[in-house]
Parts: structure tokens; C-alpha cells; sequence
């Protein structure tokens, strides 16, 4: 009788791993006069907004921080401007890691005679 007792006293006794609660994480990559911010959420779905300029440089540096965090492909890519320190390592960081979705704001045309820009 004390047996089972002791068992049962025993398995009341160890902890139950709680469910681990995830927050919002924000990793501010520096692109050395560029941007480029890596979003993940509790969900795990993470969210990129612009990726910095051309070459290998910041591309493998967004490419270790997404690795950090856990990702094995970016889930939303956000390009906010066509200025080339937004968006010039976008071809490098795709051959690192998956890019699932792709937004930007289009392709501005500029007038000659308004000096306006304005999307295709």
C-alpha cells in the first residue's frame, strides 16, 4: 500500500513543463546606412522590412540574425522604397534563406514637367 502511495506522491511532486509563452521579438540589423528590421511574432511568423544594400555584407547579416531567432525562411519581406541601401541585398538574401512573400510599394515613374513620382 504505501507503494503506490509513494508513487503517486512522487508524480504529484514533479513540475509539469509549463507552455512556453513567446513574445515579440524586433532585431534592428545594421546595414551601415541602410535598414533593415526582422519582426517575429509570438505566432513564429516573421516579418522583414527592407534588407540594406547590395553585396554580401548585410544580407549574411540578416541571414545570421534570422538564424538566431530560430527561422528557417522569412515569412514577409517589406521593401519600403527603392532607394538601394533598402533593398540592394534582396538577390544575396534569397539565396540564404527562403523569402515566402514579397511586398513593396511599385516601381515610380517621374515626371519630367510635375518632378512628381507616382506608382506604375
Amino acid at each position: 500500500m504505501r507503494l503506490p502511495a509513494l508513487l503517486l506522491t512522487l508524480l504529484c511532486a514533479v513540475p509539469v513543463a509549463a507552455e512556453e509563452k513567446k513574445s515579440l521579438q524586433i532585431a534592428f540589423i545594421d546595414t551601415e546606412g541602410g535598414a533593415a528590421t526582422l519582426i517575429v511574432t509570438p505566432a513564429g511568423e516573421s516579418v522583414l522590412i527592407d534588407c540594406g544594400n547590395p553585396g554580401t555584407r548585410d544580407a549574411e547579416r540578416i541571414h545570421a540574425a534570422a538564424k538566431a531567432l530560430g527561422l528557417e525562411a522569412i515569412d514577409h519581406l517589406a521593401i519600403t522604397h527603392w532607394h538601394l541601401d533598402h533593398y540592394g541585398s534582396l538577390d544575396r538574401l534569397a539565396k540564404l534563406i527562403p523569402i515566402r512573400h514579397f511586398y513593396d510599394r511599385g516601381i515610380p515613374t517621374v515626371s519630367t514637367r510635375t518632378r512628381t513620382t507616382s506608382p506604375l
